[in-house]
């Protein structure tokens, strides 16, 4: 009242002389604003119901006109709108972002959690009729909104209930890594903690070895030392050899057992895969040839005998191939020449030097003919083995070997 009552005492010349100092004020505002620089791209711009207090049509074109100025010239806007038009914003220009803050409708207040990415909606329908509005006039303003904002407000808690159960499962999916963590750091402690223990035990045996050593050199010092005593005589040496023994038994470590042979594969067996340590089903009995088929997972493949052992670790039974009987046109002056072991030899893998010294053995003790096995590798070996043969005076001719009996791999020298 006395604000009012101050503006009326004023008098005409003082209202003409203030109306002056509007003027001249106005357009010194108007003058700076014209000569105001481009805003400031790194502005933050906070607006609070931006386009309300007037026509919702009106307010809503007014917002959207300024957002989008906004976004063109500020570095970020944050609006807060009831208006759905600004809401679909989102699709239809990629720089807007809807965001929210949960509503807990049971307690009608809001629980202060971002909803990212969601867009609000409206509860004052269901805030009235808990308030204790009337049904009849809630349901005639759900006639009036019409049933697109009732889909809307539908699509929206679907959205939220959608992002509930992301973020359960998200937060369930952060257990299992926090819990497969966990276990990794027990599995790797565990594995430091075995390979510590194994170094411990190296380093023992080591130890507790050069103890056995130095004191089997002290054993066997005192029996050199009673030889050197007196004249040894042959009883004397005799107890030393018997001492020696019993000191290379004391300290000599046990050898290794070697693997049980006997075992055989049958179908439906389960062996072992040396070379990748898998355990497999046998699909087919070993052939001739020592080879059979066997499948592990999804996976089938042939394998050597050879390469595979029982599951308490015997080894397979070597089959032995019946070799077959050398067609020979006997004649009144040599007997059919047969290949047995005494007179095959095998020179794989062997010097030519020492396949040679090998060679004038066997060919003086050999009665028939011989079957030298050289393989084919680089050919050096084949080539050394046929000119030694070729310069030996016992050696009337040689020839290649049958395919059955290792082919051009193997060669049968003819004595004269």
């Amino acid at each position: 009242g006395r604000g009012d009552a101050g503006t009326r005492g004023w008098n005409e010349e003082d209202k003409e002389d203030e109306e002056d100092e509007e003027d001249e004020g106005d357009e010194e505002v108007r003058k700076k604003n014209s000569q105001s620089p481009v805003p400031n791209p790194q502005s933050l711009v906070l607006l609070d119901e931006v386009g309300a207090g007037t026509d919702p049509a009106e307010g809503s074109a007014l917002a959207i006109a300024l957002l989008q100025y906004l976004a063109n010239h500020a570095q970020l806007t944050i609006a807060t709108t009831h208006f759905g038009e600004l809401k679909a914003l989102k699709y239809e220009d990629e720089r807007f972002e809807n965001a929210s803050v949960e509503f807990d409708e049971s307690t009608l207040s809001p629980t202060y959690r971002l909803l990212w990415g969601i867009p609000g909606r409206s509860n004052a329908l269901t805030i009235a009729r808990r308030l204790g509005l009337k049904a009849e006039v809630v349901e005639q303003a759900k006639i009036q909104v019409g049933e697109a904002t009732d889909e809307v407000n539908q699509v929206i808690a679907g959205l939220e209930a959608q992002r509930r159960r992301q973020e359960t499962k998200a937060a369930e999916a952060q257990d299992l890594l926090q819990q497969a963590e966990r276990l990794y750091k027990e599995v790797s402690a565990k594995a430091a903690s075995l390979q510590e223990r194994e170094r411990d035990l190296r380093a023992s045996q080591e130890v507790a070895i050069q103890q056995a050593i130095a004191q089997a050199k002290g054993e066997i010092a005192q029996v050199i030392r009673r030889l050197q005593k007196g004249t040894p005589k042959a009883q004397d040496a005799q107890q030393a050899t018997n001492a020696l023994n019993q000191i290379a038994q004391k300290y000599q470590p046990a050898l290794p057992q070697k693997p049980k042979i006997g075992f055989m594969p049958k179908v439906g067996d389960r062996v072992r895969i040396s070379q990748f340590g898998q355990t497999a089903e046998v699909l087919n009995a070993p052939d001739e040839d020592g080879e059979l088929t066997v499948r592990f997972g999804i996976m089938k493949m042939t394998i050597k005998l050879q390469d595979i052992e029982s599951l308490d670790g015997q080894k397979p039974e070597p089959i032995v191939k019946p070799k077959p009987a050398a067609v020979v046109t006997p004649s009144p002056q040599s007997s059919p020449a047969i290949r047995t072991s005494q007179n095959t030899i095998d020179l794989r893998g062997k010097r030519v030097s020492d396949s040679e010294l090998i060679l004038d053995k066997a060919i003086s003790e050999a009665t028939g003919p011989i079957w030298i096995i050289h393989g084919h590798g680089t050919g050096k070996l084949r080539q050394g083995v046929h000119a030694f043969l070729q310069q030996h005076p016992r050696v009337s001719h040689y020839e290649a070997a049958e395919q059955a009996d290792g082919g051009t791999g193997v060669t049968i020298a003819h004595m004269h």
